[in-house]
């Protein structure tokens, strides 16, 4: 996983460059840097639109006494497309049109979901998660050592008498 991040950080940035490249080729590089900052200003404004719409749906769905997974899982979506956005580029733009589509977050949060529940079937259950749990310290004791204490404890009955 690790591997797959830094190969991501090293190619979004670089096919960025390209494709504004040749995006500026075909319109100019004025109008593509325009285009870019255009982007970002516009796709704040939805992501803030549709954050405050999902705010309010989960709100709405706490107060029913219902979970709120779905609005969870669409305000992440849009916080990811709001740092796309940020993001200059005409690639991250892209994903971040597509993930500020409420269709389009209902299935990727679908999609996640049941890929967490299939991830999760395998795993074996633990037999300790029911029940009490004592948390305690331990010694392992030798029989020198059990001799010990009981010749300790005998001592100390007969001072007490």
């Amino acid at each position: 996983m690790p591997l797959l991040f830094l190969a991501a950080l090293i190619a979004v940035p670089y096919l960025e460059f390209l494709v504004f490249m040749e995006v500026g080729n075909q319109i100019g590089g004025l109008s593509a840097l325009m285009l870019t900052l255009l982007t970002a200003f516009l796709g704040i404004y939805i992501i803030r639109q549709e954050g405050i719409q999902v705010l309010g749906s989960l709100k709405n769905t706490v107060e029913r006494g219902e979970s709120p997974v779905s609005e969870l899982i669409h305000g992440f979506f849009l916080a990811i497309a709001g740092f796309f956005f940020l993001l200059p580029g005409f690639i991250t733009d892209t994903i971040a049109v597509l993930l500020a589509i409420a269709p389009v977050r209902s299935i990727l949060g679908k999609m996640l979901v049941d890929s967490n529940l299939r991830h999760n079937a395998n795993r074996p259950r633990s037999s300790s998660s029911s029940g009490i749990v004592i948390d305690g310290d331990y010694k392992e004791s030798t029989e020198d050592d059990e001799k010990l204490e009981q010749k300790n404890n005998e001592d100390d009955k007969k001072e007490n008498e």
